[in-house]
């Protein structure tokens, strides 16, 4: 079977982070050919692949690479983007055009972009492939949510919603990283088999990295991802910059980068620590000889499962979170955790006392494995696959 995989965000090998498309191409191409399409720039640390690279990584693991282009941009809310983002798709429209009838059996593809999937439905009658939509987020609909004159709409008329609808309707099949997102497509999408996939983690190549050894007895706090505006990490950084000061051995550890991290670096303090990105097993090993996550989500973010609760659910560690979603504080209960307001530092202190009083410790939950080991996990994508092609 011919299978592509359109994930514009997507990393590669050799680059930080594990992407949720990384693991599905090696997986699926055990036993299909596989051709992932993504862009020549890195949405994390905007910046541009470059075409020797691309030939190095052109294959992943039988798994074809082919890089589609884009302009770039520096910030994430920008009209740079939005042009980014067109040019994109302007290359994704003429990869298709070169593509003949029958060549791809099913094409899975990441939502956002918007433009992306509206391409895919509108070329997949021709070309004859079925088309599944993995929702990945809800942006741009999810700027809406910051905006407090936005705030009294109903959802369906907020900017986006009736493209995103027609983006939705161009699946065969709908997955989302949480029910949440599900949700919201199927309120577009309804009459299609649906599935909630979290995005979970390698369990084993996770067991295979030795945690770091820090070589004392402070008490680690750690964050994993991006630095921007949806993501409290300043209370953290006043949390656990005082906590050290009323004299509790803690430190935070902070691996990612974003926008926000230059103004997170002024606050200078001994216990905070700024590893940048990493490649993903080194911020494995280091999270790995961390003590407690950190989950920091604004109250006005429409994040659901992210990337960086699905490792904090795959590291087993006690928690502390803001985030309010209801589906995420419903998977807490499966670890230590508490809870906390966004914004709100004698909140954040209060929550990371009572798990330092607690020594939570590291967990082992059946429950956990189940809903966040990919190997079991993504079996539910093949799944997904075959059901199309024998319809």
């Amino acid at each position: 079977m011919n299978i592509t995989i359109v994930a514009p965000f997507c990393s590669l090998p050799d680059e930080p982070y594990f992407n949720r498309f990384q693991y599905l191409a090696q997986r699926l191409a055990q036993r299909h050919n596989v051709l992932l399409l993504t862009s020549n720039f890195r949405h994390f640390d905007k910046t541009f692949r470059p075409p020797v690279q691309a030939a190095a990584q052109g294959r992943l693991k039988e798994a074809k690479i082919e890089l589609l282009a884009e302009s770039g941009y520096a910030k994430n809310v920008s009209l740079q983007r939005l042009i980014s983002h067109h040019r994109l798709a302007q290359s994704l429209e003429r990869r298709l055009q070169q593509c003949r009838p029958h060549e791809w059996d099913v094409v899975v593809s990441a939502y956002p972009l918007m433009a992306t999937n509206l391409l895919l439905g509108k070329y997949k009658r021709r070309l004859g492939y079925k088309l599944i939509i993995d929702v990945q987020d809800v942006w741009p609909e999810s700027f809406s949510a910051v905006l407090p004159v936005l705030k009294k709409i109903p959802p369906q008329l907020l900017p986006f919603a009736r493209r995103a609808d027609r983006a939705y309707r161009c699946a065969d099949a709908l997955l989302a990283v949480s029910q949440t997102y599900l949700q919201r497509a199927q309120r577009a999408n309804p009459d299609v088999p649906a599935e909630t996939v979290y995005i979970g983690a390698d369990f084993r190549r996770l067991q295979a990295v030795p945690p770091h050894d820090f070589g004392d007895n402070t008490v680690r706090f750690f964050y994993l991802g991006t630095l921007s505006f949806s993501y409290d990490v300043a209370t953290v950084c006043q949390g656990v910059a005082q906590l050290a000061d009323e004299g509790y051995p803690v430190a935070l550890h902070i691996m990612g980068g974003g926008p926000n991290e230059a103004e997170l670096r002024r606050f200078a303090h001994p216990a905070l620590h700024f590893h940048g990105y990493l490649p993903y097993d080194e911020m494995m090993s280091l999270a790995k000889g961390c003590d407690i996550a950190v989950n920091p989500i604004h109250s006005h973010a429409m994040q659901s499962v992210t990337n960086k609760f699905s490792d904090y659910m795959a590291l087993q560690k006690p928690v502390i979170s803001s985030q309010t979603d209801p589906e995420v504080r419903s998977l807490l209960t499966l670890l230590p955790h508490a809870q906390y307001r966004s914004g709100d530092v004698a909140g954040f202190m209060a929550a990371a006392k009572t798990l330092l009083a607690s020594d939570g410790g590291h967990v082992q939950s059946q429950a956990v494995r189940e809903r966040f080991d990919r190997e079991t996990a993504y079996r539910t994508f093949e799944q997904m696959i075959e059901r199309l092609t024998h319809e």
